[in-house]
């Protein structure tokens, strides 16, 4: 337990808790597990999964979250792309509007 504070201090990591009577505080993050949870059994179903299969899928799940718009669509052909969480993890997002422009 000494080995892993003495790297979290040195590293500069610092954790913070959400208070256990005010568990939304982590909002955010828990909807993102809910969306990963719901996603993940409907999948999976009744099924065993090797570790690499499952780490796969949380993967491919992840792209998709990842893929989703940060505000809804417009119908109209003209409008550009519209910003998803990708954009900001990710050098080329393919069929991105910011395709070749390095930030």
């Amino acid at each position: 337990m000494e080995e892993i504070m003495d790297f979290l201090s040195k590293e500069q990591i610092k954790w913070n808790f959400n208070p256990p009577s005010a568990p939304h505080f982590g909002g955010l993050s828990e909807a993102g597990v809910k969306s990963l949870k719901y996603h993940l059994k409907r999948v999976i179903g009744n099924s065993i999964l090797s570790h690499e299969e499952f780490l796969t899928l949380v993967v491919q799940i992840e792209a998709v979250l990842n893929s989703r718009p940060f505000c809804p669509l417009s119908n109209d052909p003209n409008d550009v792309g519209t910003l998803t969480p990708a954009h900001f993890q990710l050098e080329n997002v393919q069929g991105s509007m910011f395709m070749g422009i390095s930030v």
